[in-house]
């Protein structure tokens, strides 16, 4: 057990202890979420739905977790199966004429501890139920995708299924020193290899700037394994710059003034860099960008920069990430040829 587990794993249970107490542990959204908004499908912007499902969570992120992940103090409570699908079915009616539905649930769609074999089955079978959806996405970590298991769901879909799987990054050592992650790359490639074998879309999710990284170090690690997790067989890469969530290691060292989430200039070095090397959709949707706890410049531009990444994301044009320029673009700079030598 390596000391990065062993840290995060005090910092859970004491998270796990404030903000999951009985009364406090259903108090965020009620039993589901869900908003359009738009994305990328099949060579054309489209309308997207999202539905998040409240579940009990995240297995690995109740036992220690990633040091960057806060969101299963979001989740529930045991919740009974039958209570998942009425939530999923009350959401589902707010997202009219979606062609591209994403389901969330904070875990892993596949793990029966959150939801079982017969739910899975019962929301696949509402959600292609609705003629203009085209693909459906969901996540799940790598141990849950087997063989069997996908071939008994799968088996009576007639439309496009994506999986996302948290990669993070095709390093071995940063996924387990820096983000905690729990599992490898071969895990990850054994994974993969059983989507391509169902014609399964996979969807590589991909961090920006973990945890102990300079921001070169960053923005290297992320172009890297975005070329990398091409080369593995990604249909959609999806890049995640860190935010700093509450009862995680990243937020205990962000107050210590240890760590700063990354420039929405990285983001944009990233997406430009990886999009074109690649021959698949490159997209981000950073969470509380320009704000203090997320991806952020220096104030001014941090409007017009996430717009660009933005619509960049929804239309794989490339224009709108150039001649994107503000003062602190030259002290960003600074700063990546300044942190290698500190």
């Amino acid at each position: 057990m390596n000391a990065i587990n062993e840290t995060v794993k005090k910092i859970r249970k004491k998270g796990i202890e404030k903000f999951c107490s009985p009364k406090r542990r259903d108090g965020h959204g009620g039993d589901a979420v869900s908003f359009k908004e738009k994305d990328y499908l099949a060579g054309n912007t489209v309308d997207a739905g999202v539905i998040i499902l409240k579940t009990r969570g995240c297995w690995w992120g109740r036992t220690s977790g990633c040091t960057m992940c806060g969101y299963i103090y979001d989740s529930s409570k045991e919740k009974r199966q039958e209570d998942i699908i009425n939530a999923f079915d009350t959401s589902l009616e707010g997202l009219e004429g979606i062609e591209y539905l994403k389901i969330f649930n904070s875990g892993s769609f596949f793990d029966p501890g959150e939801m079982s074999t017969d739910t899975v089955k019962a929301i696949f079978q509402k959600a292609y139920g609705i003629k203009s959806i085209r693909r459906v996405q969901v996540e799940s970590r790598p141990e849950f995708l087997k063989q069997d298991i996908l071939e008994d769901v799968v088996r009576s879909i007639d439309k496009e299924l994506e999986i996302g799987i948290g990669i993070e990054t095709t390093s071995d050592y940063i996924r387990e020193h820096c983000i905690n992650k729990g599992f490898n790359l071969r895990d990850v490639k054994d994974a993969i290899k059983v989507l391509k074998n169902l014609n399964i879309k996979v969807k590589a999710y991909l961090l920006i700037k973990p945890l102990f990284l300079t921001e070169k170090e960053a923005i290297e690690d992320a172009i890297k394994s975005g070329i990398e997790v091409y080369g593995l067989g990604a249909d959609r890469i999806s890049f995640n710059p860190v935010n700093v969530q509450r009862g995680t290691l990243v937020e205990y060292l962000w107050k210590r003034r240890e760590y700063r989430p990354p420039w929405l200039w990285s983001v944009v070095e990233v997406l430009k860099e990886v999009s074109s090397r690649v021959d698949v959709p490159v997209l981000s949707h950073p969470t509380a960008a320009g704000k203090i706890r997320g991806p952020h410049n220096c104030g001014e531009c941090d409007n017009q920069v996430y717009r660009s990444i933005k619509e960049f994301s929804v239309t794989q044009d490339a224009e709108f990430l150039i001649d994107l320029d503000c003062r602190c673009r030259r002290k960003w700079k600074k700063i990546l040829e300044l942190e290698q030598l500190l």
